[in-house]
């Protein structure tokens, strides 16, 4: 796993975009599970009484790990009771999560010996019990050899009895790889029984590694680039892997990737990390950065004005529709990596679309109303994409207090164009651009009898 605004107003525009994106019918979803890593670096610039529990279930505190004799150990900041107080006064459970990219060394020879094995279990007991954690995320990255992959369903095995014996309300996840290059080391049939659910790293499919620009998480690929999707992260976990999707979690980031390049998918010669705290600056009208949706892969990228830069990420829209993605294809929920990355002032803007998008309980869909079609409809703009006017219209069946509005990215109002009281009639609404920066907007009517909202694209 990698390393990786006012609450008021702002709310607010986080808030109608997610209205914007997504509407599912009033339905309770006792399996959708929003998790959220939370590293222990991140403790001053999220603390425990700014955490927004609302929209989470469970926390993943990032890292212990362990040493090749049994023993636990971690860095000199990683406990932090006010942290697990604060979890379970929320009636939240928060995990101890062992290894991470940087720290997994130590897993394979304790979990070959049956020793040193032992020694680890018993010491990771003593650690819940005496630092009040309600279980362990295992994050080995990765197994390499078959005796890893053996000695894995071992080790959770012996985690899973002595757990039974000890508070069998405790719960034992996993760190899952999005492919067969480091899956083949996972015995996923013998570690489903035991295992509460797998956490897919469903990111880093593209990077420094690679000889080219690309999406750092898309949940779908184009047929030209084949390093790999979320949708075949999952494809390949429930159908060839045979995990059962309720044991599945879906991976979402909370960073994206700069690259050295002059398009999206051309030459990279490097590429770094950042954090979306450090991007959300960069959506900004005037800060030398243009917008992109891709339509194929359902993420969002950048590219700077002297065309030397492509910086993927996934934003408030991405997000939600993946979120979407998992409620449909019957996930057990969705985790991110990581808390903090999106704080910006006093905001967490990917937090809050996350967590508002799996409740599924909005006003408003995309393309269709929830409404009956004699109370309003709003049309398709013309023309779509435009350059820099289009046209948006809509019909009501009644006199009402009527506003459409354009919304950028980020939720935030760009443009009111109606907000009046009108009569029952169709309405043609002109809607004039030049003064924004071109990219993906999304145009929303609201009546007394709902609401509905539509994607637009304004190109140069």
């Amino acid at each position: 796993m990698n390393y990786h605004r006012n609450r008021g107003k702002r709310s607010e525009n986080i808030i109608a975009l997610i209205c914007l994106l997504l509407a599912f019918n009033s339905i309770s979803w006792p399996q959708d599970r929003v998790i959220g890593y939370y590293p222990s670096w991140m403790r001053s610039t999220l603390p425990p009484g700014t955490i927004k529990f609302e929209y989470l279930t469970l926390i993943n505190h990032a890292f212990a790990w362990p040493l090749a004799d049994g023993t636990i150990t971690g860095g000199s900041d990683l406990l932090f009771p006010d942290l697990n107080v604060a979890v379970h006064q929320a009636a939240k459970r928060i995990l101890i999560s062992l290894g991470g990219a940087g720290e997994s060394g130590g897993f394979s020879a304790m979990a070959a010996d049956s020793t040193t094995r032992t020694r680890f279990v018993g010491n990771l007991v003593t650690f819940l019990v005496s630092n009040g954690y309600d279980g362990v995320d295992i994050d080995w990255e990765f197994p390499q050899t078959n005796a890893d992959k053996g000695n894995l369903v071992t080790l959770v095995k012996q985690i899973r009895e002595v757990f039974q014996n000890t508070d069998s309300t405790w719960l034992i996840t996993l760190a899952a790889p999005a492919g067969d290059y480091n899956g083949r080391w996972f015995d996923y049939s013998a570690l489903k029984d035991d295992v509460d659910w797998f956490n897919v790293l469903t990111y880093d499919f593209h990077g420094s590694w690679t000889n080219h620009a690309g999406h750092n998480a898309p949940l779908y690929a184009p047929p030209t680039d084949y390093d790999g999707s979320v949708h075949e992260a999952i494809v390949y976990l429930s159908n060839t892997r045979r995990v059962p999707k309720n044991k599945i979690v879906l991976g979402l980031p909370f960073y994206g990737k700069e690259f050295i390049a002059d398009s999206m998918y051309g030459e990279s010669t490097g590429a770094t990390d950042l954090l979306y705290s450090a991007i959300a600056p960069r959506l900004q009208q005037g800060s030398g950065w243009t917008y992109h949706w891709d339509d194929v892969s359902k993420v969002p990228y950048l590219t700077n004005s002297q065309n030397s830069r492509v910086v993927t990420f996934d934003d408030s829209v991405s997000l939600s529709i993946k979120c979407k993605y998992a409620k449909d294809n019957t996930l057990s929920g969705v985790m991110f990596w990581a808390m903090g990355q999106d704080v910006i002032g006093s905001n967490q803007p990917l937090v809050e679309a996350v967590g508002k998008a799996m409740v599924g309980t909005t006003g408003v869909v995309m393309e269709n109303s929830i409404n009956s079609p004699n109370e309003f409809e709003l049309f398709n703009n013309y023309p779509n994409p435009f350059n820099p006017t289009t046209t948006i219209g809509y019909r009501i069946s009644s006199s009402n207090l009527t506003k459409l509005a354009i919304y950028d990215p980020l939720g935030r109002v760009v443009a009111t164009l109606v907000n009046e009281v009108q009569s029952a009639g169709e309405y043609r609404i002109p809607w004039d651009a030049s003064n924004l920066s071109p990219g993906l907007y999304f145009y929303q009517l609201i009546t007394g009898s709902g609401r509905m909202a539509k994607k637009i694209l304004y190109i140069k």
